[in-house]
């Protein structure tokens, strides 16, 4: 997992393999708009849910260690480049965005969240959500291209 990359950036294949893993589940919460859109909320809901349960797999499998060890030395000595700003920014907004999808999974397809803390408005959550998303992909990308280039 930690060979040579495949992409040609000079990353690990691990850094690759991550890559395209995140593009193709925002890829996945896209078609899971279109399933909602069509009133096929069965299946939107379990795509979103596959989404997110693989995006966390990710996290704690790639990005968390990664960050560990490749930038939080850094961080922690206070250099501050464009990979840094970019990976404090991927990794704050993409923790915001696992949370917060959490939340909205359990809202949306639970009950367990008490009905003082549930929001009215789905549609309004989960595009926010989509779009935070697809930031969150952007900034990882970055991330990528500024540490692999």
């Amino acid at each position: 997992m930690f060979g040579e990359g495949f992409l040609g950036r000079g990353a690990t294949f691990g850094a690759d393999l991550n890559l395209l893993v995140q593009v193709g589940l925002g890829l996945l919460l896209l078609i899971g708009m279109v399933l909602a859109r069509r009133g096929l909320y069965g299946a939107h809901g379990a795509c979103q849910s596959s989404a997110l349960i693989l995006a966390i797999g990710m996290t704690l499998v790639w990005m968390w260690p990664s960050f560990r060890e490749v930038y939080a030395p850094d961080l922690a000595r206070g250099i501050a480049n464009r990979t840094t700003v970019a990976v404090v920014a991927h990794a704050t907004l993409g923790s915001t965005v696992l949370l917060l999808g959490v939340y909205v999974v359990l809202v949306a397809g639970t009950s367990l969240i008490p009905r003082r803390f549930r929001f009215q408005n789905y549609s309004a959550w989960m595009r926010t959500l989509l779009v935070l998303w697809w930031i969150t992909i952007g900034l990882g990308a970055l991330t990528y291209w500024f540490a692999n280039g």
